[in-house]
């Protein structure tokens, strides 16, 4: 009896080890939701930027793993309004040319940079009543 009540509680014990296993696995492996920061109010920038290389267009500035699409050089991204990170760098909100992909890009990935005023993100202001 002893030895079927101790081979008993061995098996409870590695079945449990082995149905938590999965799951602790599956968390690790998932990444986390990002945290989309999609600016709702209006475009307050006239501007435009070139890219200067290949660059991530984000869901939220400066944030890794945020991906909305790979930019590449060349390509234009039309600017709503700015913002600065955590860091103190200038981050743009903005659509890709040709597209409806909206999302951030900092400053440093533009080649050239034309017709922007720099206007900061605000939900509640207007291009013309800023």
């Amino acid at each position: 009896m002893r030895f079927v009540s101790a081979t008993a509680v061995a098996l409870v014990v590695a079945g449990a080890a082995l149905a938590g296993a999965p799951a602790a696995q599956a968390a690790t492996s998932v990444p986390a939701p990002c945290p989309n920061y999609v600016y709702k109010g209006p475009n307050l920038d006239d501007g435009y930027g070139v890219m200067r290389g290949s660059y991530n267009l984000k869901d939220i500035p400066y944030q890794s793993g945020c991906d909305v699409m790979r930019m590449r050089a060349g390509q234009v991204l039309y600017f709503h309004c700015w913002q600065k990170n955590r860091h103190g760098n200038l981050w743009v909100y903005g659509r890709v040319k040709g597209t409806r992909k909206m999302g951030w890009m900092s400053l440093a990935n533009f080649r050239t940079v034309r017709d922007s005023t720099y206007p900061i993100c605000n939900d509640n202001k207007d291009k013309d009543h800023t």
